[in-house]
């Protein structure tokens, strides 16, 4: 069975083409109950299960204009892929790409280099340019983690 999400969600997970991402629950999440987090979403990929900020689920205007539940199905979805719990955990804490200059695995690790690839080849298809996605991640993260955004970027604005 389809899920049936607001039509800009709709298009986010008909891009994933992965029927097994219809089993995963999105909980809205009042205002006053979401911690003090950056981002306005968040997933238990081994819970299949994202929340998602409700101010920013029921926007008018620009509605997910970064396509954060893109990003989070892609995190479920690549739990699913992955062979176990534990390899997806170890993903979450190895580095992606070990010419970085980066104290942490995150964003640096291949789950996110998954997640965030989906996020902008999809931002790409919507026709948002390099410099579109950057401004837009600039509201979310610090400039140390702009270096793999860039690489990235590389690989999808160069197919």
């Amino acid at each position: 069975m389809q899920k049936n999400y607001q039509t800009n969600y709709q298009s986010q997970l008909e891009t994933l083409d992965d029927d097994r991402l219809n089993d995963v629950t999105i909980a809205v999440i009042p205002d006053d109950l979401w911690s003090e987090k950056e981002q306005p979403s968040e997933s238990s990929a081994e819970n299949q299960l994202i929340s998602i900020k409700q101010s920013y689920f029921e926007a008018q205007e620009s509605p997910d204009e970064i396509a954060w539940m893109i990003h989070e199905l892609a995190h479920c979805q690549n739990f699913l892929d992955s062979n176990s719990p534990e390899d997806y955990q170890n993903n979450m804490r190895t580095f992606a790409y070990d010419d970085l200059d980066s104290e942490y695995s995150y964003p640096n690790n291949p789950v996110e280099k998954y997640t965030f690839t989906k996020q902008f080849q999809y931002l790409k298809q919507q026709n948002k340019s390099r410099d579109d996605i950057l401004k837009m991640l600039g509201d979310h993260y610090d400039k140390e983690d702009f270096p793999f955004f860039n690489k990235l970027l590389d690989d999808v604005y160069v197919q």
